[in-house]
């Protein structure tokens, strides 16, 4: 639960912090590009999976298609996109460091849905191997 509270903590400060005025192209365009992500991923999610904090459901279903084929958590990189135009915004050393904090968290969350994932589906740990967690993992050639 510690990481849901680190996580919204992080959320809500960028977002008390942030600088219209100061809204980039880029900034735009990370909030449209965490809008697609967050879309798509909920659009292939399973409805019965989607949970803040990081534990499995009694019916959860392991989705490997759509954007889950190429980004184990998709959610977390449209928040860590959304964030980061957030923190652009106004990037004084504070909002830096709670970007830092909110990766950490959402990397240290993430693992521990990994392990729960690895010992509920015998399929998950060839998935892990082939996807990236928050990005693509580049092609083989």
């Amino acid at each position: 639960m510690i990481y849901v509270v680190v996580q919204f903590t992080c959320i809500i400060y960028l977002a008390i912090n942030t600088q219209l005025a100061n809204f980039s192209f880029l900034s735009y365009f990370l909030i449209l590009l965490s809008t697609v992500v967050g879309g798509v991923a909920i659009i292939n999610m399973k409805p019965g999976n989607l949970n803040i904090v990081p534990t499995l459901k009694d019916k959860h279903q392991l989705i490997t298609i759509g954007i889950y084929t190429y980004i184990r958590h998709p959610m977390y990189s449209s928040v860590l996109l959304f964030c980061l135009a957030l923190m652009l915004s106004n990037a004084h050393l504070i909002a830096q460091l709670v970007m830092l904090v909110l990766l950490v968290d959402l990397i240290l969350k993430s693992s521990l849905e990994e392990k729960l994932l690895l010992n509920r589906f015998d399929q998950y740990q060839n998935y892990k191997k082939n996807t990236g967690r928050f990005l693509p993992k580049p092609l083989n050639k």
